[in-house]
């Protein structure tokens, strides 16, 4: 028996080593398509008889930033080992395996044996363990990581900045990147004023007077400077115009140019590039190093191996935790993600491992108004440790329905549930008073189809990914139509005779030109049976996590004592308490840059002391 179980183990190695098995293609180029991370992604792919000879995407909406490394390795890898089993990008999973579907199905048409392709796989790499050090680690290559590590630059400090993933950027890159400007120079060239008192006290009130005052504080007063510094030295320039929130008194919130995702954490990697700055990739921080008390850099995992970092000072950069099924709140482990797969707190635990102190790890941002995403495998990852990102994203397109062509939202008993056109977070909170924190949009064929064609612009949903959806007699997302109110209401598992009876109670109010119910402002257009009715569950989502670690205002990590571990700092999300328990508009990303800036000043100095 044991003869013949050391055969077996030879012969599976053996084969797990071979080269790629001999196929037989069609010759000729062929297109196919697959849904990626924002809509359709296309490719092509040319065969020989016997080979793949390329693989070439040729259009995609996928997220500038983060897509390149997928659409640039997947298909060389292809290629070269001539094998359609080949590992997802780290942080780019749905743009990955939208190109391996894509090529799949174009190996299909040109005859290949699809299986025999996934089987193949080339001989195990060899590993190696290596050390470097440094004067400074950053973990992290987010919007406050790259600003941590390009200031340590600036201060002539010898730095190195890792990620995880296989590019750099982090949730920031993910956003449009708005800003907040207040007191900076470029707030002052778009004819607005600000002081940090009026800052302070704007931030306090929205985050329920629960911020950690004195981060908020050290926030407000140099976030100015950041945003100066990211035009006058790094290169990042700004829109013509200041945008308008009702949550700021004054005008202070700004976009990037082109208010693009990954058009900041871009210009900002190839700043820290050009003055000399180092970044490796792939390159997973699992634990910190602790010596006599001191954290002195930490172990990491590579593709090739291990790789230990010593370093001086060791900032932690590595963002949130809202991706986490262990560190989000159980209470709130339902609400939809569709943030950066990177935001699992893995800065917190490691962290912790080492007795660090955190603090409102109970406030998440939500946001109303997603849609869930169905994923392959479910919304959790295999390992079970991350929520994958399952949602679609709707405000734009429901505030212009509700706003323009009297759509209404309603809860599961049918009834009329809020003022559809207030703020976001009142939108929000009258969401979370609903039986299963969900509300639905109640819309008829005009409003649907400038929703959608809204949706398919900004989201990525398109008529074709939703089409299955909508006459489907159960399952996930509620997304349902009738030629009748009543036969939509009966699809979406809602009260038919309830939800006629608000609809035609909505149209009573207005043709008299008045909200009774909710003081809507907006009351001059009925929602009026035109053919065909849609009726949307919307849920709360989230991507940004409030919570994090506690540290000094000179950004060193605290342990569970309040007292400084020494070597220890952090910056952007990983803190936690800045915001109380929202986040303004604009302050997320203008916390990262600001906090990576004052946390790079405070580390070099310790150094150079």
């Amino acid at each position: 028996m044991k003869k013949l179980t050391l055969v077996a183990l030879a012969l599976c190695l053996m084969l797990a080593c071979m080269p790629a098995l001999a196929q037989v293609y069609t010759p000729g180029t062929y297109t196919a398509q697959a849904d990626g991370n924002n809509g359709p992604l296309t490719l092509e792919v040319t065969v020989s008889a016997d080979a793949i000879q390329s693989v070439q995407v040729t259009s995609h909406s996928e997220t500038a930033g983060i897509c390149e490394t997928p659409i640039e390795r997947i298909p060389a890898q292809i290629v070269e080992e001539q094998t359609l089993a080949v590992d997802t990008v780290s942080g780019a999973t749905n743009t990955s395996s939208a190109i391996l579907s894509a090529v799949e199905a174009a190996l299909s048409e040109a005859g290949a044996d699809i299986e025999a392709l996934k089987l193949v796989s080339s001989a195990p790499k060899e590993l190696v363990a290596e050390e470097r050090t440094v004067q400074a680690l950053v973990i992290g290559a987010g919007g406050s990581g790259m600003a941590a590590a390009t200031t340590l630059m600036e201060e002539g400090i010898e730095v190195l900045l890792i990620d995880k993933m296989a590019s750099a950027g982090g949730a920031t890159a993910l956003t449009g990147a708005l800003i907040n400007g207040g007191m900076s120079q470029q707030q002052a060239l778009r004819g607005a004023t600000d002081d940090a008192v009026t800052m302070f006290m704007d931030a306090m009130a929205y985050g329920s007077f629960l911020n950690d005052a004195r981060m908020t504080w050290l926030y407000v007063n140099n976030t100015g400077a950041a945003v100066d510094w990211l035009h006058d030295t790094v290169g990042v320039e700004f829109e013509e115009k200041l945008s308008y929130f009702p949550e700021h008194t004054n005008d202070r919130a700004l976009y990037p140019l082109g208010k693009k995702a990954g058009y900041l954490t871009g210009t900002m990697e190839q700043h820290y590039r050009d003055i000399g700055g180092e970044l490796l990739t792939e390159t997973r921080a699992e634990h910190l190093l602790v010596e006599d008390g001191r954290v002195v850099g930490a172990i990491c995992s590579t593709p090739g191996g291990t790789l230990s970092i010593h370093a001086d000072v060791t900032i932690l950069a590595t963002g949130g935790y809202g991706a986490s099924v262990a560190l989000r709140p159980e209470n709130q482990k339902g609400i939809l993600f569709y943030g950066a797969a990177a935001s699992t707190g893995d800065g917190i635990e490691m962290a912790q491992e080492v007795g660090a102190m955190t603090h409102y790890m109970q406030y998440l941002k939500s946001y109303p108004q997603g849609i869930t995403r169905p994923v392959e495998g479910g919304n959790i990852t295999e390992d079970g440790t991350a929520f994958k990102a399952n949602a679609y994203i709707s405000p734009l397109a429901s505030q212009a329905a509700t706003l323009n062509d009297g759509a209404i939202y309603v809860n599961q008993q049918g009834e009329r549930c809020m003022n559809e056109n207030l703020d976001f977070v009142s939108i929000k909170k009258a969401t979370m008073k609903q039986d299963g924190l969900v509300v639905y949009l109640i819309m008829n064929q005009r409003g649907y189809d400038n929703w959608m064609a809204s949706m398919a612009t900004s989201a990525g949903l398109t008529a074709d990914i939703v089409e299955p959806w909508l006459d489907a007699a159960e399952g996930a997302p509620i997304f349902r139509r009738g030629a009748t109110l009543a036969e939509a209401a009966e699809k979406a598992g809602l009260p038919a005779d309830a939800l006629t009876a608000t609809v035609a109670h909505f149209n009573d109010m207005v043709a008299a030109g008045e909200d009774a119910d909710f003081g809507r402002e907006e009351m001059s257009v009925a929602l009026e049976d035109d053919g065909c009715w849609y009726i949307i569950e919307q849920n709360l989502r989230m991507a940004t996590s409030l919570g994090g670690l506690k540290t000094s205002e000179a950004f060193e990590v605290y342990d569970e004592q309040e007292q400084v571990i020494p070597g220890l700092y952090a910056c952007g999300e990983t803190i936690g308490g800045v915001h109380g328990d929202e986040s303004m508009p604009s302050a997320c990303v203008g916390w990262a840059i600001t906090s990576g800036r004052l946390a790079g000043q405070s580390a070099a100095a310790a150094i150079k002391e």
